[in-house]
């Protein structure tokens, strides 16, 4: 009686089509897509196999050729069939990242030792003839034997049912159905064919199964960034929770970025991911010729986060630092060539020694760039854990609401020096924090924080509306100064109603346009848009000036000194100390010539040397803010140093 091979046919296609859009969603990257593809490959073969082999009934007698591929094609059948069933097992260990609890000889052996048995029995069969008999006459023809890969199949389903049932806790329901659907149909369709072996029905039904895995377990489009074609930050998050659960121990490698916001508004979108992920396949490679193999996943706009199996957790970039960092660049030299250059920062963290839970790994990997010294490129978790600075980033939420509820901020100001008029001018106003528990706490840390959590708002209301309440209470003229600078973050330029809580201030108490300087930095430019353009327009018409601050730190251009209604620019400290060297001398004297030029006052930020002070005024700068002269003060020691530079000055 004929074989029906309709539904091995209807396979082919399947397979084919789960592979086109693998390959083509680039859903490739990380060891659970790799035992997929392999899954599907080897399914896609076995089917091929199936068609080849079951299809002697045409050609009886055959040929002795037609013989011998019958012969092949069926021991290669068995062979792949029957390593399906281990290979999905070791893709679901692989994806709920349970690979660590079969470390131990007697669980490996417990695992492949069905398989194992059926390869000896399968290979030994032209001896003993037990499992099955072909014959140019006859055919293929079943022995006794015959049950002894069905055994094998039915072990790892039922071994592979309980095990998945047991990880349900952390797997999504639509995803644990979509697993458990390949046991289900496949326990179906292996009874359907072991009682009506006509109807071909086993590779469709794990076909099905497949497509159900790619469509919703895998599904590229959700867990890969499609830009640099890496796992995404979901992804990342998904990993970590199966890892926190399942008590998986792994290294961790948080590599921050920390200028690809600029680098990207540099080269543009397109080419500054296809920069990243050049930079990513760079990073990839080092660690798999270490022989370190792990899994990327990118969070935008440049943060990676590599784990590394707990079998591998001797890797120490500290030791490795410069091969890395070397690594980034070997083949980026076109980027470098054009001045682009990723700034990166690394953090290593063990789990579970260091970290415990998801929330204070991802909390880490965000804020421990911000914890090191600015020269610092590279630092253990251990290093960090337990450390005052830790502890407030860790806090960092109740420690902002409580300082914004119960007023934690206090305005200090530092007064700039004029080298034309010999005194103080005007100074800056700065925002501290005073927690109850922490004590005072670094702008470094509270500021970044503050804009990652949506806070800065209601502390950029805080920092107006006391700058103002401050310039009604003093008479300024009489204090020396011109007016008091006030920073403005991107948000607050962003605030379509920035203009109207301006006015509102000035018209309540009482304050002169003029006694005001706002502040913004090259970030606020670099992120500016058609509101804040407006903003910063319709206060300069109402008479405020505005300074660019930081000038220097990032990819500074005319383009935004001459657009933008400046009046002042604040060369960055980082410029300053540069003046020890005769390039940084000539490239600070270049940029405040080029200033006057255009009419723009100079401030030089970060003095803290007298003779930086006097070759800055030889070079021609306007004004200086620094240690030199004052740190920021509170409000009353701040009129106290006024009162008393007034009364050095009085004859």
């Amino acid at each position: 009686m004929g074989r029906i091979f309709f539904f091995n046919y209807c396979a082919i296609p399947v397979y084919l089509i789960i592979l086109y859009t693998t390959f083509v969603r680039r859903a490739t990257k990380g060891l659970a897509n790799t035992f997929f593809i392999t899954l599907t490959i080897v399914s896609l073969l076995t089917t091929v196999f199936d068609i080849i082999a079951d299809g002697y009934e045409a050609f009886l007698p055959m040929e002795r050729w037609y013989y011998a591929v019958v012969v092949f094609t069926t021991y290669a059948y068995f062979i792949l069939r029957n390593a399906t069933s281990l290979l999905y097992f070791f893709f679901i260990l692989s994806y709920t990242r349970t690979w660590f609890r079969f470390r131990s000889a007697r669980l490996k052996l417990l695992i492949t030792a069905p398989y194992a048995v059926f390869l000896i029995v399968l290979l030994t069969n032209p001896i003993h003839k037990g499992v099955y008999t072909i014959s140019p006459e006859a055919g293929y023809i079943r022995a006794p034997l015959i049950m002894v890969p069905y055994v094998v199949s039915i072990f790892y389903l039922l071994f592979g049912t309980v095990y998945l049932t047991g990880c349900r806790s952390f797997i999504e329901r639509s995803k644990f159905v979509a697993l458990m659907s390949m046991y289900v149909l496949s326990a179906i369709a292996v009874l359907w064919q072991l009682f009506r072996p006509r109807y071909l029905v086993e590779m469709f039904s794990t076909a099905i199964a497949f497509l159900m895995v790619i469509l919703l377990v895998l599904r590229p489009e959700e867990i890969t960034d499609s830009s640099v074609g890496l796992p995404s930050w979901k992804a990342y998050k998904a990993e970590l929770r199966k890892i926190v659960t399942t008590r998986h121990p792994v290294q961790i490698f948080a590599v921050r970025f920390i200028n690809a916001e600029r680098v990207r508004a540099y080269l543009g979108e397109e080419m500054y991911a296809g920069y990243f992920s050049a930079v990513a396949g760079q990073i990839d490679r080092f660690l798999h010729e270490e022989r370190f193999p792990e899994d990327m996943y990118f969070e935008a706009p440049g943060n990676l986060y590599c784990i590394v199996d707990s079998s591998f957790r001797s890797l120490d970039l500290s030791e490795k630092q410069r091969l890395f960092f070397d690594a980034i660049t070997e083949h980026t030299q076109d980027f470098e060539r054009m001045g682009v250059h990723l700034d990166a920062r690394i953090c290593s963290l063990r789990y579970p020694e260091d970290l415990g839970t998801e929330e204070d790994i991802i909390r880490l990997g965000h804020e421990f760039f911000g914890l090191i010294p600015v020269d610092q490129t590279f630092v253990k978790a251990e290093e960090l854990v337990g450390t005052r600075k830790y502890e407030i980033g860790t806090r960092m939420d109740s420690i902002l609401n409580r300082a914004i509820t119960e007023h934690g901020f206090e305005m200090y100001y530092q007064p700039i020096y004029s080298l034309s008029e010999g005194g103080f001018c005007s100074a800056e106003a700065l925002i501290r924090l005073n927690d109850e528990t922490y004590g005072a706490i670094s702008p470094g840390l509270f500021i970044p924080a503050a804009e990652s959590k949506g806070l800065i708002l209601p502390i950029g209301d805080f920092v107006l509306e006391s700058v103002f309440s401050f310039i009604s209470a003093h008479d300024l003229t009489a204090l020396g100064l011109h007016y008091i600078e006030i920073n403005l973050s991107v948000a607050q330029c962003l605030q379509p109603e920035l203009v109207d809580k301006v006015k509102c201030l000035q018209e309540r108490y009482g304050v002169d346009p003029s006694q005001v300087n706002f502040e913004i930095t090259e970030t606020t430019y670099d992120n500016i848009g058609n509101v804040a353009e407006k903003n910063i327009r319709r206060l300069a018409e109402m008479g405020y000036s505005f300074s660019l601050d930081d000038y220097g730190t990032g990819y500074s251009n005319m383009k935004r000194v001459v657009t933008l209604p400046l009046k002042i620019i604040k060369l960055d400290k980082s410029l300053i100390d540069e003046m020890k060297s005769p390039t940084g001398r000539s490239i600070i004297r270049s940029v405040i010539r080029m200033m006057k030029d255009i009419d723009k006052e100079l401030i030089a930020e970060g003095v803290e040397a007298e003779a930086d002070l006097y070759e800055l005024k030889e070079m021609g700068c306007d004004l200086i803010q620094g240690f030199y002269f004052s740190r920021p003060l509170p409000a009353p020691e701040f009129l106290a140093f006024l009162d008393d530079q007034l009364n050095k000055k009085a004859p």
